[in-house]
């Protein structure tokens, strides 16, 4: 019995542990956000809300599900066995924040290359899609009741695992290809694109590792937690990612700033709606300078299509 403990409920605790780490993290760079970034577009305002309130909702069910199995049912074994409908709620709640996250950057992606629809849209369609694997995982859970059952809906948790995966390839992908394409002779610019492209890989390395451990340790350990633990962090992953990649802005605009005499920099700003220039009402600009200066005088060269 300690041994099925320690690789269930055990684990169960592991994760609410770096949950609650992460999450913290989260909060404290979406309060970042806001502090840094007042003049933002409502939509990305508005995202950030929404993910900071599906997240914190999702740690809310989620310690809820701990205290129902182990202070509520405390002695009562048979108890353990069952799903509590918190423990439902904290994974329709992840699999939204992870959806979420990922239709934002498809929507930078469809900005990044100047509007071209077929390639995010594929990334839609495989979050769309890992979502609705994850709600069809949802459903069965609640017709089984048991967590000895768990194996019966590898088909729905592996469909989400594999699109979340693949959709986050795609986004890694997309933004570094992008972002390559860009290159220019000027070392300013491209000491800044190389920021970027790093920036796009961190984003993505974690959120793949945990969709990829999730299959492979739903498929080969059955019986244990262990695959509950890359699934209760990922949608931590997705909330600190997206932050991050907004909150590193003003470290972007510096290194843009490097080497010039000026502020050269405008921005970089993901996707928001900008009431005040209806022309410009979807804007997505890394704005790099490139200023070349020599004993005459200097040339500004403003260029930049931006990502985020």
């Amino acid at each position: 019995m300690p041994t099925t403990f320690d690789k269930t409920f055990g684990i169960w605790l592991v994760a609410q542990l770096f949950q609650a780490i992460l999450y913290g993290m989260g909060l404290l760079q979406a309060y970042l956000y806001f502090f840094w970034y007042p003049k933002d577009g409502w939509w990305t305002k508005g995202t950030v809300t929404l993910i900071t309130v599906l997240e914190t909702l999702q740690t809310g069910f989620f310690f809820a599900a701990t205290y129902r199995l182990f202070i509520t049912d405390f002695g009562n074994f048979e108890a353990l066995s069952d799903f509590p409908w918190q423990a439902l709620a904290q994974l329709l709640t992840l699999y939204a924040s992870t959806f979420v996250a990922q239709c934002y950057f498809a929507f930078c992606i469809y900005q990044l290359y100047k509007r071209n629809w077929w390639y995010p849209s594929i990334v839609f369609v495989l979050s769309l899609v890992g979502f609705g694997g994850g709600v069809a995982q949802i459903f069965l859970a609640v017709r089984i009741q048991k967590f000895a059952e768990l194996p019966s809906t590898s088909a729905a948790s592996n469909t989400q695992a594999a699109l979340s995966l693949a959709a986050d390839i795609m986004i890694t992908v997309g933004l570094i290809w992008r972002l390559h394409e860009t290159r220019t002779g000027i070392q300013s610019t491209n000491k800044l694109l190389n920021f970027l492209i790093m920036t796009a890989i961190n984003r993505g390395v974690l959120t793949m590792i945990t969709a990829l451990l999730n299959m492979v340790l739903f498929l080969t350990q059955p019986g244990t937690f262990y695959f509950m633990l890359m699934i209760l962090i990922s949608g931590k992953f997705y909330m600190n990612s997206m932050l991050a990649m907004l909150n590193t802005r003003q470290h972007a605009h510096s290194i843009g700033a490097v080497a010039v005499n000026t502020s050269t920099v405008d921005h970089i700003s993901m996707p928001h709606f900008n009431t005040r220039t209806p022309n410009d009402a979807l804007n997505v600009n890394i704005s790099v300078a490139r200023e070349m200066h020599n004993d005459r005088g200097s040339v500004n060269d403003h260029d930049g299509k931006g990502m985020f």
